[in-house]
């Protein structure tokens, strides 16, 4: 039996580690803590940090993998990139593309110099270095963190000096951004490349939590309704430039957007599947299984998962949230009748973990009815 390494055992890592099992491979997951929904559905675990490459990269030379991946983690992505390329394995970045694209920082500085997406920013490490700045309101996010930890928004610089403390703390290298806020409806771009080809492009809707900076998902509706035609359209043609700019040839992109009035604006790019579970959305709506492609090419299997037909439209994808530090029930989180599909990620009683500190994602469901997930 062909073996699999996941990196990670969150919900994230559930559809991955489904898809595997039952396409008949041999899942080994791995954490630094023992916990998760996928806890339960890995063939093995070991107790090892997503981020020790040495670790890992022994892993699975003595295991024999022959797939390496993690689900919407971009702080997995440079590990997936390092152990696949040292083993000799596919892998659909290569590490010093997965390390730009997990830093803010650098990620915008490589916009920048080939003039896509103009947004104002700065690094930050102290307080000295947001002197200047008057750009308000702001966004102050770690460089490298992800899940909207340690997100603030700022409203003059005694805000932006209190911001950059969280920042900095929810930061592996002490490292911040400060960015000005982009107004205007947000969307998520899910991307496909296959041999240098654009043969995906879909756009949605993002919809987050009100009041707060961080920008928490509360659902996704699929097409995106919140903009006109043209807007939506450059939004596709910037995800595409991007796409291309990154000189991205293989696998899936995602990417979070504004469509301002000056035009649309990247929030975030990540080479790697997303972790709301929009892939489900996209296979209900266009027969297209971007889940089941990633590994089809990871595997170098026929790919066989971009053929399906169209099979609705207008559909949404609703999260349930909870407050962290609460014990888990179902009773408040009922969907409504007849959802196309439905899951949680806990069982009554488990204790809400906290990742963004605000409100959680504690499970989700698939609707027919945008309106349903805009309540």
């Amino acid at each position: 039996m062909r073996k699999a390494l996941i990196l990670g055992t969150g919900a994230a890592q559930v559809d991955a580690i489904r898809y595997l099992r039952n396409a008949g491979w041999w899942v080994i997951g791995c954490s630094y803590l023992r916990q998760g929904p996928g806890l339960a559905l890995v063939h093995e675990f070991r107790q090892i940090n997503i981020i020790d490459v040495p670790a890992l990269e022994k892993l699975a030379r003595d295991e024999g993998v022959e797939l390496v991946y993690s689900v919407g983690s971009d702080l997995a992505m440079p590990t997936v990139a390092r152990v696949a390329t040292a083993l000799g394995l596919r892998s659909f970045i290569s590490p010093a593309l997965a390390d730009l694209t997990q830093n803010k920082v650098s990620l915008r500085d490589y916009l920048r110099c080939r003039d896509i997406s103009p947004v104002s920013y700065r690094q930050l490490r102290r307080h000295a270095d947001a002197a200047g700045w008057d750009c308000f309101p702001a966004i102050v996010k770690p460089a490298d963190s992800q899940g909207q930890r340690g997100v603030c928004r700022a409203e003059s610089m005694g805000e932006l000096l209190a911001c950059l403390d969280l920042a900095l703390a929810a930061s592996r290298s002490a490292t911040a951004i400060v960015e000005e806020l982009l107004e205007g409806p947000e969307v998520s771009a899910n991307v496909f490349v296959v041999g240098g080809e654009i043969v995906v492009n879909e756009l949605s809707d993002r919809l987050v939590v009100a009041d707060f900076p961080g920008g928490i998902p509360r659902g996704h509706v699929l097409p995106a309704q919140s903009a006109s035609d043209a807007a939506r359209g450059a939004a596709r043609a910037l995800a595409a430039r991007c796409v291309r700019a990154l000189g991205i040839d293989n696998g899936p992109v995602y990417l979070q957007m504004k469509l301002t009035p000056c035009g649309p604006r990247i929030i975030e790019i990540t080479p790697r599947l997303d972790g709301c579970h929009i892939w489900r959305l996209i296979r209900e709506a266009r027969g297209i299984d971007l889940l089941a492609a990633s590994f089809q090419l990871l595997a170098d299997e026929p790919l066989r998962a971009l053929d399906g037909p169209p099979r609705a439209d207008d559909l949404s994808l609703h999260f349930f949230l909870q407050a962290p530090g609460e014990p888990f029930s179902r009773a408040p989180h009922q969907p409504p009748r007849a959802p196309l599909y439905s899951e949680f990620y806990l069982h009554d009683g488990h204790v809400v973990a906290p990742v963004n500190g605000h409100l959680e994602k504690v499970g989700y469901c698939l609707l027919r009815q945008p309106a349903c997930a805009s309540r």
